[in-house]
């Protein structure tokens, strides 16, 4: 038998290059359509991976609960059922009520003017925060300490600043210097490492850019609130969001259930709050992006179809032309196997170097359009495989039927044909 496929494949071989303008067309198709299915393939799975890397960067074990803007009539419901906002109680009722909770960060977003002793006036976001913030976040320090307990309980006038505002403070964007907010000096105390991350987001929350952040304890945004007019007009005591920690990942959807359920006895039914779990945004992004990959690869096949069936013209054009050739083998002894084998080898092989041809201009296509369209493109193992096998299969497929008709010849009126 091998003996038998490998002369097929010669006999194919030196058919194809009698043919070479034919066959080069014929192949034409199947490189488009393994071109059009790597390069789908390759956007699809970039657009994959820069949205599970934005989602991943909130936390697959996090929950964020944020404070919600309320409109004047809005806010007077809320004050009439005895709705504050997020506040501090609830964190300590979700901890004590919520099994799978591991812990949960506070911040407090405040509006201030930040100037460094060498009166370098910018304008870099300023959050009071509780010290786990930093762990829960996985940011971490290039220089000094992140605020902690005793900073809190002895309203230490310190601050951690990210990396962006120490290089826009030059050598006063030190340890042990000072930033001016308000009217209160505060020392930095550490100094934030770089946080890189894409521009763009496809979330629906925003991730904060800690390298344009100043972090103060928690609690000292009261001395803030004493000496800004514009800060009077909010409530200083309410939170802005919180960050829960749940203690893995397979809990994580029970937990939102119990927090969701807890805040609402709380609030009283006010929806002043917001809850996102980025575990859930996860699995809509992976379920719309299966979807995107069905819809893309349907497209693509489309491509590879056509191609498929120029190749059966090709090979009934090819049949129709050897009729004499195919009476002259089996007179000689050629089998209906020997037949179908020699048109199916050719099939084969013209798919074969077509999807070799498709994979490389499909890989430099992907190149192109990140390079041009700016979009994310991923060139992974199955969208080089799968082409290449759909390929084949599909000039296998369409080969067949003239194979099996050139098998099926009579010998003698194969013979007879001019």
């Amino acid at each position: 038998m091998i003996v038998e496929t490998a002369e097929a494949v010669k006999i194919a071989g030196r058919s194809l290059m009698q043919h070479k303008l034919r066959s080069g067309l014929s192949v034409l198709g199947v490189v488009c359509g393994v071109m059009a299915v790597l390069a789908m393939i390759a956007v699809g799975e970039g657009a994959k991976e820069k949205t599970l890397k934005q989602i991943g960067e909130l936390g697959i074990r996090n929950i964020f609960i944020k404070a919600v803007s309320l409109s004047d009539e809005q806010i007077q419901i809320a004050r009439e059922r005895l709705s504050d906002g997020l506040r501090i109680f609830d964190r300590e009722r979700i901890l004590s009520i919520v099994p799978d909770v591991d812990d949960i960060a506070c911040l407090i977003e405040i509006r201030a003017a930040v100037i460094s002793t060498a009166h370098i006036e910018f304008s870099p976001q300023i959050v009071a925060c509780s010290p786990n913030y930093a762990a829960i976040q996985r940011f971490h320090l290039s220089q000094g300490r992140f605020l902690n307990d005793q900073d809190i309980s002895g309203n230490h006038l310190v601050c951690a600043i990210g990396a962006d505002v120490a290089r826009q403070l030059g050598i006063n964007g030190q340890i042990g210097n000072f930033l001016r907010i308000e009217n209160e000096l505060f020392k930095i105390i550490g100094v934030l490492d770089r946080y890189y991350r894409d521009k763009e987001t496809v979330t629906t929350m925003a991730i904060r850019n800690i390298n344009e952040m100043v972090l103060i304890p928690l609690g000292a945004e009261t001395l803030l609130a004493s000496s800004n007019e514009v800060q009077k007009e909010y409530d200083i005591c309410a939170l802005t969001e919180m960050i829960v920690l749940i203690k893995s990942a397979e809990t994580v959807f029970r937990a939102g259930e119990v927090i969701k359920r807890t805040l609402d006895l709380s609030h009283n039914g006010v929806k002043d709050y917001q809850i996102i779990i980025p575990l859930e945004l996860l699995r809509q992004a992976q379920r719309t992006q299966r979807i995107f990959n069905l819809v893309l690869g349907a497209i693509a096949a489309i491509s590879l179809l056509v191609g498929g069936i120029g190749i059966m013209n090709i090979m009934l054009a090819s049949v129709s032309e050897r009729t004499k050739e195919i009476g002259i083998r089996r007179a000689l002894g050629a089998t209906r196997l020997d037949i179908t084998l020699q048109f199916l080898a050719e099939a084969f092989m013209m798919t074969l170097m077509g999807g070799c041809i498709g994979i490389v201009t499909g890989i430099a296509n992907a190149y192109i359009i990140s390079q041009i369209a700016g979009w994310n493109t991923s060139v992974t193992f199955s969208a080089i495989f799968l082409p290449l096998v759909m390929s084949i299969s599909v000039g296998l497929f369409f080969g067949l039927y003239p194979a099996v008709k050139a098998a099926k010849m009579d010998p003698i009126k194969a013979l007879r044909t001019e």
